[in-house]
């Protein structure tokens, strides 16, 4: 039997099939500001979505955010996974691109380095000019 628009929920069949989880179906989520979630919120939703027991429209009426933001954060969770799994020199992009601005600037301060001695050097060994006669 298909679900009519206006019956309460959990009370007839699921539309189209889909099973509802649990989450939907307390109804007992208690809801903060819109978008204002813990850390352990966001935690719980995206184990509850990379699990397969809430879809993500389910977890963003659950938690009273855009579907957008509930997948924002289980990209952020498969990036963070990603990092923690990462081989070799166990070093994020970020801190091998910091990395590589700090050679940088210190081949360009070595190169300023020399020029600043050279310069020096060259002034040091100049003759001075010789003094105006005062006649």
């Amino acid at each position: 039997m298909a679900r009519k628009k206006g019956t309460k929920r959990g009370s007839a069949s699921p539309v189209g099939g889909a099973e509802r989880s649990e989450a939907e179906t307390s109804g007992d989520a208690v809801r903060g500001r819109p978008g204002r979630r813990s850390t352990a919120e966001r935690t719980e939703a995206v184990l509850e979505l990379l699990s397969g027991k809430a879809t993500v429209d389910q977890l963003a009426r659950r938690f009273g955010v855009q579907p957008s933001t509930v997948e924002g954060w289980r990209d952020q969770a498969l990036e963070g996974i990603s990092e923690s799994l990462r081989q070799g020199s166990g070093k994020s992009a970020r801190e091998l691109e910091l990395e590589r601005d700090l050679a940088n600037l210190e081949k360009a301060f070595t190169h300023l380095a020399i020029k600043h001695e050279l310069v020096d050097r060259a002034l040091k060994e100049r003759p001075s000019r010789p003094g105006r006669s005062r006649r």
